[in-house]
């Protein structure tokens, strides 16, 4: 089990595992371009942390994915449906080139596998 990423499209949070970075990042598709959110962290030691420190955002700032050419389908839960718990899902795929969305199609709306 991998970690996954965030991806906002119009306004409304997904997960996805198909970004580049995979390291529990933001992306966001904004006027049909993807964008990612590159954070600079460091290192803070505490003596009461479980590793013995944590990492703290120094700053961030967001940068177009202008080489990114690929596919990217992100997901989240359709709590208007049941949810997870009734196997609800939006999702769409989306095709990259040069960073821009040339395809969004929704896969689905709702889908049960107990039927």
């Amino acid at each position: 089990m991998g970690m996954f990423d965030h991806i906002t499209y119009e306004g409304i949070q997904y997960q996805t595992k198909d970004t580049p970075d995979q390291g529990i990042s933001d992306y966001e598709i904004k006027e049909n371009e993807l964008w990612h959110r590159n954070v600079k962290y460091e290192w803070v030691e505490s003596a009461d942390s479980l590793f013995g420190g944590h990492l703290n955002e120094v700053s961030h700032q967001w940068e177009f994915c202008k080489d990114f050419d690929g596919a990217i389908r992100f997901y989240r839960e359709d709590t208007g449906n049941g949810g997870w718990k009734n196997d609800a899902w939006i999702e769409y795929e989306t095709l990259f080139m040069n960073g821009k969305m040339i395809k969004c199609e929704r896969i689905n709306e709702y889908n049960t596998s107990s039927n």
